[in-house]
């Protein structure tokens, strides 16, 4: 009987001493500290313009301006646009509650261009969307992907 006793305290502790000693899990991100916790980079980048000018850009393929396209969003609702070697102000803000629709304007001498984005997905390792503008009577449409510095 003893060792019936021994057996079964022996078991009960090995079960109680396989608990998990932690319990917590990772916190969950939200949209804007993924999209506020890195700069972009220009992945892909597909461009259809007005006067039937066509871009395909694909970064590691077809090295080209879009090499140095990239953005940084800050918590604030401004950041800093880098093209070409320059770097520009900007402001940006979603226009809807899904944080799938968003503006930003770039404060591009002599007149701001705002940019226009729609379908935005944003997770750790991309943010894709469709953008539209219009400037200086040349409407553009692209679809991008971006993937952290």
């Amino acid at each position: 009987m003893k060792s019936k006793t021994t057996i079964i305290a022996f078991c009960v502790l090995a079960v109680v001493s396989c608990k998990k000693d932690s319990t917590t899990t990772p916190a969950v991100k939200t949209t804007e500290e993924i999209l506020t916790g890195k700069t972009w980079k220009a992945d892909e980048i597909r461009v259809q313009l007005s006067n039937n000018t066509t871009t395909y850009y694909k970064r590691g393929v077809s090295g080209t301006i879009y090499d140095s396209d990239s953005i940084k969003f800050s918590t604030n609702n401004t950041g800093t646009y880098y093209f070409s070697g320059a770097s520009f102000a900007t402001t940006w803000n979603f226009t809807d509650v899904a944080k799938t629709k968003m503006t930003i304007i770039i404060n591009q001498p002599p007149t701001p261009i705002t940019l226009y984005l729609e379908n935005i997905q944003i997770t750790e390792l991309y943010i894709k969307y469709a953008q539209y503008s219009s400037a200086a009577g040349i409407s553009y449409l692209a679809s991008c992907t971006r993937t952290p510095n």
